[in-house]
C-alpha cells in the first residue's frame, strides 16, 4: 500500500517538474485563428509529428484547411541512414495514417529522394514555387535554416522556402518550427548524418508559442503511428517512463516567425 502511495505521489511530481522544465513561459502566446489555409512542408514523414502535430490538429479541428507536403519517401530512415527501398512504402502508409489522425485536409507525397535534396535544388525550387502559387496559403510552416538539428534535407528545404518567401511570396507569413532554448541546447546531430558547424548559430529561437491542450492526445497517437521510426523518435528521451508520458508535458508548440 505504501509503495502504491509513493508511486502515485512521485508520478505527478515528475510530470510537473518535466512540464516546468520544457515550457518557456517567457515566450508569448499566439492566436492562430485568423489563418484559413496552412501549407506545411517537410522532407520526411514524421517531421510533422515531432514538431507541430498538436497545432496542426488543433487548427484543422477549428476548420482551417491544412495541406501537408512530404518531399521524400523516407527510404533512408534507418538507424544508420542506409538505403532501404522497402521502408519507403511503410513510411508513406504511416504518413497517411498520421495525416488522418491529425485531420489534415490534403497530404501531398513527393519522391525527390531521401538524403539527396541538395542535388535537386533547381527542380525542387520550381516545384515549391508552383505549389505555393497553386495552394495560395495564408501561412507557411517548415524547418528553420539549421534544419532543427542540422539534417541536410531539412536545411535545403528551409533554404528554398525562405528564399521563395523573400523573393516571391513576401505577403505570406513563414513560421519555422522550433523548441525552447533548453531543448535546442540538448539536440545532437546523429553522427551518421554528418556535422554542420553553423547549426547552433542558425537555430531559430521561438518568437511565439501555441497552447495545444487536448490536441496533445492525437499528437501522441501520430507519434505511435510511425512505428518504423520508433527508435529515432524516442532517442534521448529515456526508458524509465513511456514516451506518451513525456509527450503529455509538451502542452505548447513553438515557432519562430521568419523576417
Amino acid at each position: 500500500m505504501w509503495t502504491l502511495l509513493i508511486i502515485f505521489l512521485i508520478i505527478p511530481i515528475l510530470w510537473v517538474a518535466g512540464f516546468l522544465t520544457v515550457t518557456d513561459f517567457s515566450i508569448p502566446l499566439r492566436d492562430a485563428r485568423p489563418f484559413h489555409h496552412i501549407l506545411v512542408i517537410f522532407p520526411h514523414a514524421d517531421d510533422e509529428a515531432v514538431s507541430c502535430a498538436g497545432f496542426l490538429h488543433q487548427i484543422a479541428r477549428s476548420g482551417c484547411a491544412v495541406t501537408l507536403v512530404l518531399l521524400t519517401g523516407g527510404e533512408r530512415g534507418t538507424s544508420n541512414a542506409t538505403l532501404s527501398l522497402g521502408l519507403k512504402d511503410i513510411r508513406v502508409r504511416e504518413a497517411r495514417a498520421a495525416a488522418t489522425i491529425l485531420g489534415i485536409s490534403r497530404l501531398i507525397q513527393e519522391d525527390f529522394g531521401d538524403g539527396t535534396l541538395h542535388a535537386k535544388r533547381p527542380e525542387l525550387t520550381m516545384f515549391l514555387d508552383t505549389l505555393i502559387q497553386q495552394e495560395q496559403p495564408d501561412l507557411l510552416i517548415t524547418y528553420d535554416l539549421a534544419g532543427f538539428y542540422g539534417h541536410p534535407d531539412h536545411i535545403v528545404c528551409a533554404e528554398i522556402i525562405t528564399a521563395l518567401k523573400k523573393s516571391r511570396f513576401r505577403e505570406i507569413p513563414l513560421w519555422y518550427v522550433t523548441f525552447p532554448e533548453i531543448v535546442l541546447a540538448r539536440v545532437r546531430l546523429p553522427e551518421h548524418i554528418g556535422t554542420n558547424s553553423q547549426v547552433r548559430e542558425k537555430q531559430a529561437l521561438p518568437t511565439h508559442k501555441i497552447f495545444i491542450g487536448s490536441s496533445v492526445l492525437p499528437k501522441i497517437k501520430s507519434w505511435y503511428t510511425y512505428k518504423s521510426q520508433r527508435a529515432s523518435l524516442t532517442k534521448g528521451i529515456g526508458k524509465l517512463l513511456p514516451i506518451w508520458f513525456f509527450l503529455t508535458m509538451m502542452l505548447f508548440e513553438y515557432f519562430a516567425e521568419a523576417n
